[in-house]
């Protein structure tokens, strides 16, 4: 899943014998990335940081110094350069995607991400899409066979410290069979179908007024860039669980909302259960392992003769459905942050 980029390092006199050193400075400054992107202003978000940032999914990437730290820290610098009201600033953002995407291939989605996030005139549209397509365009044709070689090949993992929808479908199948009879592309609409009309039902029950646009348009832009790599690599593939380190950049605009509204309001209340969706998904891997679960008989749902097994099936359900909530709610927030649907906000003059 990796790029052919990383050979070069070998290029460069690295090998081995720096595996702890570079490893000890990819987790340094993917942890300090992390704490100023959440930068917790009260008790309350400094204690849903840390549950989110102690969590299994999180220090299983940092455990490993996971190369996704990597790509994790040069999308965050991305972002922030995206966020800019300066022309240069964003297409140096977009070489920093497409560098990212010769590393590890899913942050490509962010190239389509890019031509929807912000407004702009029609001169700086044109010339924005012709430079993304362009890169795009470079990446595919450069990418092509290496693409079609790890279709193939690619790990598909589905065990403990897995995610991901066909993860979720597996699970499910064991106990009921005959739900992996369905083909995968019913599946994967299925899929698909769930999140959106949850997303859109939800949109439709949080008033523009009291969701306000987040005063940082870099928050607004990196909570798209986290909430696309999720759920595009969720999505088609299942992955290991440190991917989710990605929902940091979601968490500085869940925080503004929180802000921006009374603890009892829907919004308020919403962005409080994405945040426990969050938790149960990233820290389900530690109740399994503290054998929790294993205090109350439920084997009923995946009753499928070995209570132990039913009860880890009944575990990774919970990680997996949790997952599609956040989703749903995710996207719901996503489409009424978006500058479109806030036609009298215009998103290129910050004093309006």
């Amino acid at each position: 899943m990796y790029g052919s980029l990383w050979l070069s390092l070998g290029q460069l006199g690295l090998g081995s014998a720096h595996l702890f050193s570079k490893g000890f400075i990819v987790d340094i400054v993917f942890m300090a990335i992390a704490v100023m992107l959440l930068k917790p202003s009260s008790k309350r978000e400094f204690a849903k940081s840390c549950l989110i940032l102690f969590s299994p999914a999180v220090t299983l990437g940092i455990e490993r110094a996971n190369n996704d730290l990597i790509v994790f820290s040069l999308l965050a610098v991305s972002a922030l350069l995206y966020a800019k009201r300066d022309g240069f600033a964003q297409v140096s953002s977009l070489v920093i995607i497409y560098l990212s995407a010769l590393l590890k291939f899913y942050p490509s989605v962010l190239l389509a991400s890019s031509l929807i996030i912000l407004k702009r005139n029609i001169k700086e549209l044109i010339v924005f899409k012709l430079v993304t397509i362009s890169l795009f365009a470079i990446w595919l044709t450069t990418n092509l066979n290496e693409l079609l070689l790890i279709k193939d090949i690619a790990p598909k993992p589905l065990d403990f410290y897995a995610t991901g929808a066909r993860a979720l479908l597996a699970y499910v199948g064991r106990p009921y069979p005959w739900i992996l009879s369905i083909p995968t592309l019913w599946l994967f609409s299925g899929f698909i179908a769930v999140v959106a009309v949850g997303a859109i039902a939800l949109a439709s029950r949080l008033k523009s007024a009291d969701i306000q646009p987040s005063s940082s348009r870099f928050n607004y832009v990196i909570f798209i860039f986290g909430l696309s790599i999720l759920f595009a690599t969720y999505a088609l593939n299942s992955n290991y669980d440190y991917r989710w380190v990605f929902f940091i950049f979601a968490m500085p605009l869940l925080f503004d909302i929180q802000k921006a509204n009374a603890s009892d309001s829907f919004a308020s209340r919403v962005a409080t259960i994405g945040l426990i969706c969050a938790s149960l998904t990233m820290w389900m891997e530690a109740f399994r392992a503290s054998g929790v679960f294993g205090l109350v008989n439920i084997n009923v749902f995946f009753n499928i003769g070995r209570s132990t097994f039913s009860i880890e099936l009944f575990q990774q359900f919970i990680k997996e459905f949790s997952a599609w909530v956040l989703f749903a709610i995710l996207f719901a927030f996503a489409i009424k942050q978006s500058p479109f649907a806030m036609p009298r906000l215009n998103w290129r003059h910050p004093r309006q």
